[in-house]
């Protein structure tokens, strides 16, 4: 009898890093869930992704309404009867000096980078407790280390996913339940393409991004390696190990924020310059 496939959820699945995600967990034999909240962009990755083989389940959700993430998971695990591996991928952007920034724009980044990931991780965690096994993956971002100026709010909502992510590790170990935290580098996807930048330093690095940015298909390859190989955190980019030890000394962090400060935000006006995207198919939030 042959054994029963595994099963993996991966949200914002429509495009960028969450469709590439997608196509390596159909090379490694999964039963693809695929959620997204662009029902057609969604509909188009499924049906690629069925032509080339794989088994893939699409549902329309905004992993912003808890209703629609709890429904969905009533649906999978009556379905499939367990989820073997959650990939929290979905996420939204916004760059803006911090006081420039509405409280509104700070609700819906805590809703989507936040929240979102938690009604996931709290709709599924129960069953795979009960089963002792089960893998989470959650995607944070590289502004976990590098917090640059005008990005503020935005890496506030990604260092709290990363800092619940990297502790729900340890407490959930002793159930058998692995958990990864992803930290992707800047990546070249749509999100950046639709930036209208203030400055001279922020376009020239947007127009710059093709030659030091990560490939989504890498990134997509390094979350399936992680629940390959169980691991803890995946930096992605060696940038963000520097960035990561750039915060253990003060001056070294001090400077890169201070000349961030000023490429950034010289010659700005006083409007927040935003950007936002939920996750594919308009683009992917990966930032620095």
């Amino acid at each position: 009898m042959a054994a029963k496939a595994r099963t993996a959820l991966i949200t914002g699945a429509a495009g960028g890093i969450g469709a590439c995600t997608a196509e390596e967990f159909a090379r490694g034999g999964y039963t693809l869930i695929l959620s997204d909240y662009d029902a057609s962009a969604l509909a188009r990755a499924t049906g690629k992704l069925r032509e080339a083989g794989a088994l893939v389940h699409p549902f329309v959700v905004d992993v912003t309404e808890k209703g629609q993430v709890d429904a969905m998971a009533e649906e999978i695990l009556e379905r499939f009867g367990c989820l073997d591996v959650l990939v929290n991928n979905a996420g939204v952007g916004f760059s803006g000096e911090l006081a420039q920034t509405p409280i509104e724009t700070w609700q819906r980044l805590m809703a989507v980078n936040l929240w979102g990931p938690l009604y996931h991780v709290y709709a599924f965690l129960p069953s795979m407790r009960g089963r002792r096994a089960g893998h989470i993956v959650n995607v944070s971002s590289g502004q976990a280390f590098f917090r640059l100026p005008t990005w503020g709010a935005y890496a506030a909502t990604k260092l709290a996913l990363g800092a619940f992510s990297e502790l729900l590790r340890f407490e959930v170990a002793r159930q058998g339940i692995r958990v990864s935290t992803v930290y992707p580098y800047m990546v070249s996807t749509g999100f950046y393409a639709a930036m209208e930048s203030a400055t001279l330093a922020a376009r020239m690095s947007l127009k710059l991004m093709p030659y030091y940015a990560d490939t989504p298909e890498k990134v997509g390859r390094l979350i399936y390696q992680a629940v390959v190989k169980n691991k803890p955190v995946e930096m992605v980019n060696v940038l963000n190990t520097v960035g990561y030890y750039s915060r253990l000394l003060p001056p070294v962090s001090n400077a890169l924020a201070r000349v961030g400060t000023w490429l950034l935000t010289r010659g700005s006006d006083t409007q927040p310059a935003a950007a936002w995207r939920h996750q594919a198919p308009l683009g992917i939030e990966e930032a620095p």
